[in-house]
């Protein structure tokens, strides 16, 4: 699975409030923290792109990651398009 740690990262966000206003907020706290006893081994790549994101939702700090996994591809030479969803899919945290 491409980018398993960043899956992960917002399945955290999405789980749990304090980790996910952390995330939003402080991100880099968040990365060195970690979730629970869980730390996330993103790739430099990966890592640049997460303390890059300005978001105060979830759902914009989710849709940032989709983008930049559309213009990145999926690893193998080839444009994601055709395996994920090609709208964003909006997400609701209570």
């Amino acid at each position: 699975m491409q980018h398993k740690s960043l899956n992960q990262l917002l399945c955290a966000a999405t789980v749990n409030g304090r980790f996910r206003e952390t995330l939003l907020h402080n991100p880099a706290k968040a990365l060195a923290t970690g979730y629970g006893d869980h730390t996330f081994a993103l790739t430099p790549e990966e890592q640049e792109l997460v303390l890059g994101i300005q978001a105060h939702r979830l759902e914009d700090f989710a849709a940032q990651i989709y983008g930049w996994l559309l213009t990145k591809g999926n690893g193998n030479g080839h444009k994601q398009g055709s395996r994920v969803w090609r709208e964003p899919i909006p997400l609701s945290i209570n």
